[in-house]
């Protein structure tokens, strides 16, 4: 071993190796440089290169505090105080029904779901999915999930929805489908493909969700790994797959192919849905059954009729990286604007973020609520949502940064909540819904019945 060690290694060999590794550096930085921009000339050998790139990150972030569920920015809120609040000093009068909250706890490490009555802000029950035994032994399909985050420590119980025996169907972005009962407990799974972001109600038993199929089902196999072909799903309340639509293919099909191919750097997230909404009943300007998609990447919002397969409307902007497209009546939408932009710097929030008004009757967007948002300095970069709620209020999550309001016909906050936990770090939230009283009436009493801790 000594002599191998000490040997003698001609000059020309030493500088040899020093000129591979150099050309070796090259090739690796160009690669991670290629996967960073999506550009995809150097396939797998370019994610293979960001993987070893990011190693020696991996390695510090493992020996840091894990803050992947806190908001950065805690700081804007330290005047505010941790959990539900009034500036009037007391709970606002005339609001009814309840809120399906969705936040991650930072005290239990975990995400909840709880229902609160927005009569006296009461927490009427609550749902504590444990992802550790219902994620375990799932097959892990999807290309673009983050298998990290399948543990009850971190995976999220997005948009959920409660149907009126007390059980919750959920999921995380990119993850199974479950439906669990009143204590959690899993009803089914539907994990033969990646669900993620809004789960929205047909109004008839089944359910609207953006859905990513497997590589096998991707609709053009020329894409790389790793390209999000979302699709339109609707799933049966037993957690069958009814119906399934490519929007890439959708977009291809009807000639606008230039929202996928684009002549320059190649987006492996083209289109991005976050939003699926059913439309309930016919008007003017759409039918029942018809959709709203939103489309983040393009800015666009487009009304589809699954029925016959067409485009009816679609419109890109003044809005930015939207979220949360929502039917106020028979001639108006609601979009919540992100108002997210990156010059190249990274992403951020230009000024802030907003719901604004689309008026097919007059084709005008207005934003209403725009100097409310500023005097409260509202900023989400992603997600986010708006519920009109009766009697002229509005419910606002700021999910990014862990905040809930509530403002009233006033444009005043009226009622806030902080997520904050007691070690001082805020926790992001997770997608709430408005349950009218009605419905949410009646689903407390169906909760009442049930006691967890004993069944």
């Amino acid at each position: 071993m000594q002599r191998i060690l000490f040997a003698k290694v001609e000059v020309w060999f030493v500088l040899f190796l020093a000129l591979l590794g150099v050309i070796g550096t090259v090739f690796v930085a160009a690669g991670v440089r290629d996967a960073e921009r999506d550009e995809g000339r150097f396939g797998r050998f370019g994610r293979a290169a960001t993987m070893v790139a990011s190693i020696p990150g991996t390695a510090i972030d493992a020996l840091k505090p894990d803050l992947r569920m806190t908001y950065k920015h805690a700081e804007r809120f330290e005047a505010i105080p941790t959990g539900w609040s009034f500036p009037t000093g007391e709970q606002p009068k005339g609001l009814s029904g309840y809120m399906l909250i969705s936040r991650y706890d930072g005290n239990r490490t975990r995400h909840i779901v709880e229902l609160i009555s927005l009569a006296d802000f009461s927490v009427s029950h609550e749902w504590l999915p444990d992802f550790d035994a219902l994620l375990a032994g799932l097959p892990q399909v999807s290309e673009v999930a983050d298998f990290t985050k399948w543990n009850t420590a971190h995976h999220r119980a997005v948009h959920p929805w409660a149907e009126p025996n007390g059980d919750l169907i959920v999921k995380d972005h990119y993850a199974p489908l479950f439906r669990l009962d009143a204590c959690a407990r899993k009803v089914w799974v539907q994990a033969d493909m990646a669900f993620s972001h809004s789960t929205e109600p047909d109004g008839k038993g089944a359910f609207w969700i953006p859905g990513n199929p497997t590589r096998h089902e991707i609709f053009d196999r020329r894409f790389p790994e790793g390209f999000f072909d979302d699709a339109i799903t609707r799933i049966s309340a037993n957690g069958e797959i009814v119906e399934r639509r490519s929007l890439v293919k959708l977009l291809v099909d009807h000639n606008l192919g230039y929202l996928i191919y684009p002549p320059g750097r190649f987006d492996l997230d083209p289109v991005h849905v976050n939003d699926i909404q059913p439309v309930m009943a016919d008007g003017p300007y759409w039918k029942a059954g018809d959709l709203f998609l939103s489309f983040r990447r393009p800015s666009m919002i487009m009304l589809y009729r699954p029925s016959t397969d067409e485009i009816v409307w679609m419109k890109s902007g003044p809005w930015l990286a939207q979220h949360d497209v929502d039917v106020l009546d028979d001639h108006r939408i609601s979009i919540f604007n992100n108002n997210a932009v990156n010059f190249g710097r990274g992403p951020k929030v230009e000024g802030i973020s907003e719901p604004v008004i689309y008026d097919f009757a007059t084709g005008e967007t207005t934003a209403p609520w725009h100097d409310a948002m500023v005097e409260y300095d509202v900023k989400t970069f992603s997600e986010g949502l708006v519920e009109q709620l009766p009697g002229g209020f509005l419910f606002l999550e700021e999910e990014n940064a862990g905040r809930f309001l509530i403002l009233s016909p006033e444009r005043k906050v009226v009622a806030q909540f902080i997520n904050r936990a007691e070690n001082g770090h805020v926790y992001r939230l997770g997608w709430s819904r408005y349950l009218d009283a009605g419905y949410g009436d009646a689903l407390r009493a169906e909760l009442a019945k049930v006691d967890c801790q004993t069944n």
